[in-house]
């Protein structure tokens, strides 16, 4: 099955809210308790929140809300089309 293009199926000029997950590899415990090697990376989930919020800020987002669990997280992100339409074509392609 074809996959539409995003600008036919989403209004770029209109707020969307988008619910996005992603897994690590092999099911490997990136973000908490690793029950194989008892180690916590607890620590991660801090750092990845930062670099979240800061993208969303980047590509003219929001981060509404979030779950970082050990092995995935979730996001619920939202659109900015007012906040993009004040860049001017330096500032997108700094972005």
């Amino acid at each position: 099955m074809a996959h539409l293009a995003r600008s036919e199926v989403f209004d770029p000029d209109e707020v969307a809210v988008g619910h996005f997950y992603n897994r690590t590899t092999r099911q490997c415990f990136l973000m908490g308790e690793d029950p194989i090697s008892r180690k916590n990376f607890d620590h991660r989930k801090v750092w990845i929140e930062e670099q979240l919020r800061e993208l969303a800020r980047a590509i003219g987002g929001d981060l509404l809300e979030f779950a970082i669990i050990s092995n995935h997280f979730h996001l619920i992100m939202r659109s900015r089309p007012d906040v993009v339409a004040t860049w001017d074509d330096q500032e997108v392609a700094r972005r």
